[in-house]
C-alpha cells in the first residue's frame, strides 16, 4: 500500500492501529481519523484484529485495511499474543507512522516500533490516575504510563493534567479531541429556547458498565421526584438488566426509556438535540467525547470529577462544577440547579469549537506531519505486498 518512497514535502504514510471497530468513543475517533487522513491524500490504513463491530459501518470505503491475526482469547491476552505479528507488519509495510488507538494499545505500537524508522504515536484515552484510586496502584499505572510516553516518539493527551502527569517523559503533545460532527454544529446552531412548561429532557449516553455509573445518575434523578423530567439512555451493556431492575425498584422506571446503542451519529446528534441536560456520572473519562457533543448541539452539562481534563470545558461553558464520583446527592443538588440556572447555548457551543472534527484531525496530521520531518526520520521504503 506504502510507496517506495517519500518525496520530501509529502505526506507521511500512517497505519492506525485498532483493535477493533467497537462502541467505544477511542474506536469511533480512530476511524474518523483514518477516514479524515484519506480524504486529505494520505496514505492511510486501518490494521485491525476484528473486522467486525459496532462501528465498522463508519469506515470510508476508500480506507484500506489489514487485518492483524491474533488468536482467540481475551483482548488483553490476543494483543499481547499478536506482537510478533504486528512487529512484522511494521517491518514489512514501513509506514511512517504507527498511531495508537488508545491506553491498551500504546505499549503494544511502541514494542513494535522498536528498532525501525517507523514512529510509535501514542494516545491517552482514559484518565492516566483514576480520581479515588490513590497509593501504591496509582503510582505503578503512572509509572507505567511515563515509561510508555518515553518509549513512544508522541504521546497524545486530551487534557493539561495528563500533559503535566508526563512531564519530560517523551515528546508530549494536547490536542483537540476530534468530535463534534457537522450534524451536531448544525443542531446546536439552530436550538431553539426550551418550553417552560414541557417537561425537562435528560440523556445519559455511553456504555452500560460499571465505568459509566448510570446508577448514580438513576439514584440523583429519583430524588427529584417534585420536578417533571423524562430520561432516556442510549447504550447497552452487561448492567442493561441491572439498571432496569433499579429503576422499577427506585420507582422511576416509568420516566425512563432505554434506547440502546445508537450506531448512527447523526440519530445520536439529533438525541443530544432535544435533550435538555446530558448526564456524565461517570467514574472515571480521559476526556468525555459525549459532554462535548452535547455542548456543541446547545444541551447543558452535569457531570461528575471524573477527570480534571473536563474541569476546563465546564468553565468555558458556565456549568455546574463537577460533583464527587459516586455522590448520587450531589448529583441531584447540580441537576436542580442546572435546570433553574440554564445558559445561552451560544456560550455551550464556543466552549467547545476547537472539537469540530475536521479542525481537531487536521491538528493531528499536522503532529504527524512534524514528527515524519523530525531529525533522524528516513524516507519510507514500503512493501508491494497486495492488500489483505
Amino acid at each position: 500500500m506504502f510507496q517506495y518512497s517519500r518525496l520530501e514535502g509529502q505526506a507521511p504514510s500512517v497505519a492506525v492501529y485498532l483493535y477493533e471497530p467497537g462502541d467505544g468513543g477511542l474506536d469511533r475517533v480512530a476511524i474518523l481519523l483514518a477516514n479524515h487522513l484519506v480524504r486529505r491524500g494520505v496514505p492511510v490504513e486501518l490494521w485491525m484484529t476484528r473486522l467486525e463491530g459496532a462501528a465498522a459501518h463508519l469506515i470510508d470505503p476508500d480506507v484500506p485495511v489489514r487485518r492483524v491475526k491474533a488468536p482467540r482469547m481475551s483482548r488483553r491476552l490476543s494483543m499481547i499474543a499478536q506482537y510478533p505479528r504486528l512487529a512484522a507488519m511494521v517491518r514489512r509495510h514501513r509506514p511512517d507512522i504507527l498511531y495508537s488507538a488508545g491506553n491498551q494499545s500504546n505499549m503494544l505500537v511502541a514494542l513494535a516500533c522498536r528498532g525501525t524508522a517507523t514512529k510509535a504515536v501514542a494516545r491517552i484515552s482514559n484518565p492516566i490516575v483514576r480520581p479515588g484510586r490513590p497509593g501504591l496502584p496509582a503510582l505503578a499505572r503512572l509509572a507505567r504510563f511515563r515509561a510508555i510516553s518515553r518509549m513512544s516518539d508522541l504521546t497524545i493527551v486530551m487534557g493539561e493534567h495528563d500533559r503535566d502527569l508526563l512531564g519530560s517523559n517523551g515528546p508530549v503533545r494536547l490536542l483537540p479531541r476530534p468530535t463534534v460532527t457537522p450534524a451536531m454544529a448544525r443542531i446546536g446552531a439552530s436550538r431553539g429556547r426550551r418550553l417552560p412548561e414541557a417537561p425537562w429532557q435528560l440523556l445519559m449516553v455511553g456504555r452500560l458498565v460499571q465505568q459509566k455509573d448510570h446508577a448514580t445518575g438513576l439514584e440523583a434523578l429519583a430524588r427529584l421526584r417534585h420536578i417533571d423530567w423524562r430520561l432516556t439512555i442510549a447504550g447497552r451493556g452487561p448492567l442493561d438488566g441491572s439498571l432496569r431492575g433499579k429503576c422499577e425498584s427506585l420507582g422511576i422506571a416509568d420516566r425512563v426509556t432505554f434506547a440502546g446503542y445508537v450506531s448512527d451519529p447523526d440519530a445520536l446528534a439529533a438525541s443530544m438535540g432535544k435533550a435538555d441536560i446530558l448526564l456524565q456520572p461517570s467514574c472515571w473519562e480521559g476526556l468525555c467525547a459525549t459532554l462535548i457533543e452535547a455542548l456543541a448541539c446547545g444541551a447543558q452539562v452535569v457531570a461528575t470529577d471524573c477527570t480534571p481534563n473536563i474541569r476546563p470545558l465546564l468553565t468555558a461553558a458556565a456549568q455546574h462544577p463537577p460533583v464527587p464520583v459516586g455522590d448520587a446527592a450531589a448529583f441531584a443538588r447540580a441537576v436542580e440547579r442546572t435546570m433553574a440556572h440554564p445558559v445561552a447555548p451560544e456560550r455551550l457551543i464556543a466552549a467547545v469549537r476547537d472539537h469540530g472534527v475536521e479542525r481537531a484531525l487536521d491538528h493531528y496530521l499536522h503532529a504527524f506531519r512534524a514528527l515524519a520531518g523530525a531529525p533522524g526520520s528516513r524516507v519510507p521504503i514500503a512493501s508491494p505486498v497486495l492488500m489483505r
